[in-house]
């Protein structure tokens, strides 16, 4: 079974998150976060709340060809929460494979 693939793009004002299911399906329609202002995560974890019927983990991978991660604190603080966020969303099938073994 393959995972979903979130790869988040990293631009000066914003993260581009793309989700590839990776079973020949169409694509889920990207995300733009802004990273100017204040940030809002809940269509993020709307669209994940979507995604955890399919039964599958993320696989979470980081584009950042500006390198802002090593000299913006804020998308560095952001990358953090969607790290936790992406870890919370397959905690929910840890569990699941603990109680399969």
């Amino acid at each position: 079974m393959y995972n979903i693939v979130i790869t988040n793009t990293i631009a000066e004002d914003k993260i581009s998150i793309n989700f590839d299911l990776q079973d020949g399906s169409l694509s889920l329609t990207s995300l733009d976060l802004s990273t100017s202002g204040d940030i809002e995560l809940n269509p993020l974890v709307i669209k994940l709340a979507e995604l955890i019927e399919l039964n599958k983990k993320v696989e979470v991978v980081y584009e950042d060809s500006l390198e802002l991660l090593k000299t913006d604190s804020k998308i560095t603080l952001v990358k953090g929460a969607l790290d936790e966020i992406y870890n919370s969303f397959n905690s929910n099938f840890t569990v699941e494979e603990d109680k399969l073994h």
